[in-house]
């Protein structure tokens, strides 16, 4: 069958861990995780694997979702089924989490700041736009003292 390319790193890691690692997973689903990998680049195969009712204690429902891909998605998940796994699951799939949401965010900033360079903009949209630039770099800067706080607290 045809391969499939896998998803970059960061992704196939959180695919790996949601396939496999019943916290990790847990603490996938509970994340606003649709709105995330809309946002996401190459994260088709995560969403995939979260809308799926699968355990991944449980072989009868991998196989169920197994079923459902086409051949090149089944060599891939194959080789995730197969591969060694982090030690410490729940805070790898948090730390790579943690990443795309910074992604994500520092792209809607982008486009924010782009949008504040626009030609005649009213006072009322410039005004939003500030307010969006403020939010997000908030919340870009209480995720990156979390990330960092993680990792020294380890």
């Amino acid at each position: 069958p045809e391969k499939l390319a896998p998803p970059r790193h960061d992704i196939a890691i959180l695919c790996l861990l949601a396939l496999r690692h019943e916290e990790a997973r847990e603490f996938l689903l509970a994340q606003d995780w649709r709105e995330m990998l809309g946002l996401t680049p190459d994260s088709q195969m995560l969403a995939r694997i979260l809308e799926n009712d699968l355990r991944p204690d449980d072989p009868a429902s991998l196989n169920a979702f197994m079923a459902k891909l086409s051949p090149g998605e089944e060599a891939l998940v194959s080789g995730w089924l197969l591969e060694k796994m982090p030690p410490n699951g729940l805070e790898v799939a948090q730390g790579f989490w943690n990443g795309l949401r910074q992604a994500a965010l520092r792209r809607q900033l982008q486009i924010a700041e782009g949008r504040m360079k626009l030609p005649r903009l009213t006072t009322g949209e410039a005004m939003a736009l500030q307010k969006q630039i403020l939010d997000l770099t908030e919340q870009l800067r209480d995720l990156s003292a979390f990330s960092s706080a993680r990792v020294l607290g380890n």
